[in-house]
């Protein structure tokens, strides 16, 4: 009797495992959260959407996460690139102009050609515009530039006579000429808090994010996203005009840190 209840206990526990390690991975991996880790770099690393981690979690806010706690990254969409294990890297949206060779030198990768191998890219030179490409090892690059096309500064940052009411005030930003119906990039991962006009800004969209810094984009002729928005670096959020007040078509770009305005040329990789 003692026996026959033995092999019942041990049938039990054999079915548990198999149904509990069916579902780990149908439900997909489990990531344990530590120190210094955001949503937005666990997302990037499993090449996973955010908002998707934050839905399977339940979790309530996109920009604090408790160290320690275990995350399941949704399987279906996972994007694991595998030597050994899962890899470390970022995500890097393709822009107008981009090729391949200068992706690499920007990541310090030595050969593009590992780029090439990694995404399964046929010809790297019909690389698509807004395309995800996968940069092994690569950290999360800080600001990059809204605009993928050739940089014209026409406002520096700091205090100057405004050149339409004369007022001499400082000038939180800087003016990039850029032709009406170019694409604005987010310089940034982040959630948007601001789309819509905004004075003499014109049709202004504002970004927040993860490490106290935000970023805003004014004169815009058109605006592709909405408040709440989840976005990441490299994605094209609205089109460059002349709405506002405003003396010629362009891009007037902000980084602020606790919402003080700070010289982008400290950030940005400029000409």
């Amino acid at each position: 009797m003692k026996r026959k209840n033995f092999k019942v206990i041990i049938t039990v526990l054999l079915v548990v495992f198999v149904l509990t390690s069916w579902t780990s991975s149908a439900i997909g991996v489990q990531h344990k959260v530590k120190s210094g880790e955001t949503l937005s770099g666990i997302a990037k690393k499993y090449g996973v959407p955010m908002k998707s981690i934050a839905k399977a979690n339940n979790l309530r806010s996109l920009d604090r996460i408790q160290i320690g706690k275990k995350l399941i990254i949704p399987a279906d969409e996972t994007k694991l690139q595998n030597a050994g294990g899962p890899a470390d890297g970022t995500w890097h949206i393709i822009k107008n102009g981009e090729t391949l060779y200068g992706i690499a030198r920007k990541y310090n990768i030595r050969n593009w050609k590992d780029l090439q191998k990694i995404n399964d890219i046929s010809n790297p030179k019909h690389l698509k515009i807004g395309q995800e490409i996968f940069i092994p090892g690569g950290d999360s690059v800080g600001f990059e530039i809204p605009l993928g096309i050739p940089l014209v500064v026409t406002s520096e940052y700091g205090y100057r006579k405004h050149p339409v009411t004369r007022h001499y005030r400082l000038h939180e930003g800087i003016d990039f000429r850029a032709a009406t119906g170019t694409p604005v990039y987010a310089s940034k991962t982040g959630k948007v808090t601001y789309a819509r006009r905004k004075g003499g800004y014109g049709k202004t969209v504002s970004i927040q994010h993860e490490d106290d810094y935000s970023t805003s984009y004014g004169h815009l002729s058109r605006i592709y996203v909405s408040v709440g928005d989840f976005v990441r670096q490299g994605q094209v959020i609205g089109l460059a005009g002349n709405t506002g007040i405003s003396t010629g078509p362009h891009l007037h770009f902000e980084i602020r840190y606790k919402g003080k305005s700070e010289n982008p040329a400290r950030h940005l990789d400029l000409p």
